[in-house]
């Protein structure tokens, strides 16, 4: 592929994908559901997306990417059906091809992929499934608690724990396509990995935040953010395992697995084939542009790697009630991402911004990042 110049990033919110884009000086178009004040400020053209129907103007898009040089996809558009568009429009897209992402995004495929590979992960049955084995066996094949999700999609929202047996008949029976997992203790962990077809480079070991009550996460599985770098023992096996699991997986440009570092060592819980949330971090912690370097890599270049000289902290803030933004957070000094504009109504559970920090050390970066965090609830009145 010819060097682009212009890119199109599409997902369900893209903020961090535009501003990076931004930054290595490629012209930035966005289509996603949130048109941040930021990602405004950072794209040529904004598209606004449904968010209850995130796929339905696709075939809309067409005349935005036969206008660009390439289109990044993020996060929401793994499943996307693309052959609504033309060939020459799905011959935009800078990574993974849709089908491929599609192939990954189904945990189920995943699971059973991994189990054909030898690599440690989570017990998987899907409602059906558990429920023909209780049926016929009369036996439960899991350990309280059990993670239920959904096949497909991201973020953690719809993730729940069932407790007890008659919680788990009954959801298995109720959510037939779910997914019924092991729950595997230990720290949540992601790698970022970069491909070409021929090799993968581990870029950023990363801490990842889940459910934290402090930042008003809806569920105790929803994505809140990351710390980056991650310091453990298990560095270099987590490395090697999320690059020997993308390459087999044919995966290129940027890519992300996601870990549970249990006592005994890193399991797989699953693969993301695209850029990922903790973007933001990885760039703050290593001073690589990902954009770019995920570009090059699909092109069949991978960088060289950076010392890492800074922790980077990312953290998501959520509305635990109905309210109105009523403090224009752009105009506020730095350290605030995914900007709502002022008189925005914000929804429970909904995300309402971004805190960030930057440190020499791990708690100076999370301490900057929760001072963030207080502006960011300061700034919503709530009904």
């Amino acid at each position: 592929m010819r060097e682009p110049r212009s890119l199109l990033a599409l997902g369900y919110s893209v903020r961090h994908i535009v501003s990076s884009g931004c930054r290595a000086g490629y012209e930035m178009y966005a289509a996603d559901a949130f048109g941040d004040v930021d990602t405004r400020r950072y794209a040529r053209a904004y598209v606004p997306l449904d968010p209850l129907q995130l796929h339905a103007g696709l075939s809309t898009l067409a005349a935005w990417f036969h206008l660009v040089d390439g289109v990044i996809i993020g996060s929401g558009f793994e499943t996307a059906d693309f052959s609504v568009l033309d060939e020459l429009a799905r011959e935009k897209i800078v990574g993974n091809a849709p089908e491929k992402m599609r192939e990954i995004a189904n945990k189920a495929w995943l699971a059973a992929r991994l189990d054909e590979l030898g690599v440690s992960h989570p017990f998987t049955l899907t409602g059906e499934e558990l429920t023909t084995r209780i049926e016929r066996t009369k036996q439960i094949p899991f350990r309280y608690p059990v993670v239920a999700k959904p096949a497909y999609g991201g973020g953690g929202t719809a993730n729940f724990y069932c407790r007890t047996e008659q919680e788990l008949v009954r959801w298995a029976r109720k959510l037939p396509d779910f997914l019924f997992q092991d729950y595997v203790q230990g720290h949540h962990a992601s790698v970022s990995v970069l491909l070409t077809r021929h090799e993968a480079r581990s870029v950023s070991v990363n801490e990842q935040l889940l459910g934290l009550r402090a930042l008003g996460a809806p569920g105790p599985f929803v994505y809140c953010g990351n710390i980056s770098p991650l310091l453990t023992k298990f560095a270099d096996r987590l490395r090697e395992l999320a690059e020997e699991v993308t390459h087999i997986l044919g995966l290129v440009g940027s890519n992300g697995v996601d870990f549970v570092i249990a006592e005994d060592g890193p399991v797989v819980i699953e693969v993301n084939p695209r850029l990922q949330g903790s973007l933001d971090t990885v760039e703050l912690s290593t001073g690589l542009n990902l954009v770019d370097v995920h570009v090059k890599a699909v092109r069949g270049e991978l960088p060289e790697l950076l010392a890492v000289n800074h922790y980077a902290a990312k953290a998501i803030v959520f509305a635990e009630c109905a309210g109105v933004v009523k403090t224009d957070l752009e105009s506020a000094a730095g350290g605030i991402v995914d900007i709502p504009a002022k008189g925005r109504r914000v929804r429970p559970g909904e995300p309402i911004a971004t805190a960030m920090g930057v440190g020499a050390t791990r708690a100076r970066a999370c301490a900057e990042a929760m001072e963030n965090v207080a502006r960011i609830k300061a700034s919503v009145q709530y009904h």
